[in-house]
């Protein structure tokens, strides 16, 4: 089995980038909408659900893409990812993530969407 993918690798991986620039940019509205109506940690209503249920998915196609890309085991892929992810969030300006719209972010490709 080839050796799991380094996170320098991943950080040039363009597909990898936008995957979890997508999932940034979620979890920015979503931390925005905690913050404007912190009820909803304890009650979400149907947005907030559905900002989750899309950044999961996201999560979870950043995930399968690096397991085939790089033939690793899920758990390394999910370890990688998650590292990246918390990278990116540390490190790219809050405004540079805000230009991406949330419209388009919250759009999954055909086949993706849940339930359908």
């Amino acid at each position: 089995m080839p050796a799991a993918p380094r996170l320098r690798q991943l950080r040039r991986d363009r597909t990898v980038f936008a995957l979890l620039m997508n999932i940034v940019r979620i979890y920015l509205e979503e931390s925005d909408r905690l913050a404007q109506q912190p009820q909803l940690r304890n009650a979400p209503d149907a947005e907030l659900l559905h900002l989750q249920q899309v950044a999961d998915q996201w999560l979870n196609l950043a995930t399968a893409y690096v397991v085939r890309k790089h033939h690793c085991p899920a758990h390394i892929a999910i370890q990688l990812v998650a590292e990246l992810q918390a990278e990116l969030r540390a490190n790219i300006p809050e405004t540079e993530v805000r230009r991406m719209p949330i419209e388009a972010v919250l759009t999954l490709p055909p086949g993706m969407q849940a339930g359908r």
